[in-house]
């Protein structure tokens, strides 16, 4: 899931301005695989164990020294949308920050912000996603 110019973005009560991209990506940590006696070729494959990491990206226009702490944990809320309220989607997020760091390009900086999903329960997607008309 990729979002390129979010019309909100809040981390707990903070509101992140200047967030150009948030992503949402999955990975399986844990793969299981069966062939049969046919064959070479995987007959049956899963994910066991899954993994739902989100990238946030946050343009800074000078000094900032406010990023979040590592290990902060707090619902990631992004709002996708126009003005009106027929197209616009909520993506809310249990997280906890993993890393932060930036880049430098020219005058400008990016804050990169990564962090994990949580679910409320092991068979839950962590993922919510309301709206979208």
């Amino acid at each position: 899931m990729l979002v390129i110019q979010p019309k909100t973005v809040k981390f707990g009560e903070v509101c992140w301005g200047g967030v150009s991209r948030v992503s949402v990506e999955n990975s399986s940590d844990g793969m299981t695989k069966d062939w049969d006696e046919n064959g070479p070729y995987v007959v049956f494959a899963d994910s066991t164990r899954r993994l739902t990491s989100v990238h946030v990206a946050q343009e800074i226009d000078g000094d900032d020294v406010s990023g979040p702490g590592l290990g902060v944990a707090d619902e990631l809320v992004v709002e996708v949308g126009s003005g009106n309220d027929a197209g616009r989607m909520t993506i809310s997020i249990d997280v906890v920050v993993e890393s932060v760091s930036y880049s430098f390009s020219g005058t400008r900086s990016t804050r990169l912000i990564q962090l994990v999903a949580v679910s409320s329960a092991g068979d839950v997607d962590p993922v919510r996603v309301t709206g979208g008309g």
